[in-house]
């Protein structure tokens, strides 16, 4: 976990809000794990979420203070890189829609260099 994360093959870096809240997180889909983290995976699909070539997964831990962000194959165990084939531009533009949501619920917050 991290500070500031960056998603492979993206240039934006994110990090936590400060003005982050735990009820923002539940609202988002956030599940909360044994541990005490919140955890976040979404299908990031044109046609059906089942058929899904790649999903984002989050992972926040429960202090607030540090997260984990990546983009993943259909099982979750490689992380891809959405950003090189012009062909998953659709795939792309939904992960923008997603982390636009996420700043405008105060739950991520873009750095700018």
């Amino acid at each position: 976990m991290a500070n500031t994360v960056v998603i492979n093959g993206d240039n934006r870096k994110f990090t936590l809000s400060p003005d982050i809240k735990l009820y923002a997180l539940m609202d988002a889909g956030f599940t909360k794990t044994v541990r005490g983290n919140f955890d976040y995976e979404h299908p990031l699909y044109n046609d059906s979420p089942y058929n899904a070539p790649t999903k984002l997964k989050m992972t926040i831990n429960k202090q607030l203070s540090h997260l984990t962000m990546v983009v993943t194959d259909r099982n979750g165990l490689q992380k891809v890189n959405i950003f090189k084939n012009k062909q998953l531009a659709p795939t792309v533009k939904l992960l923008n829609y997603i982390l636009k949501d996420f700043e405008e619920r105060k739950i991520l917050f873009q750095v700018k260099d």
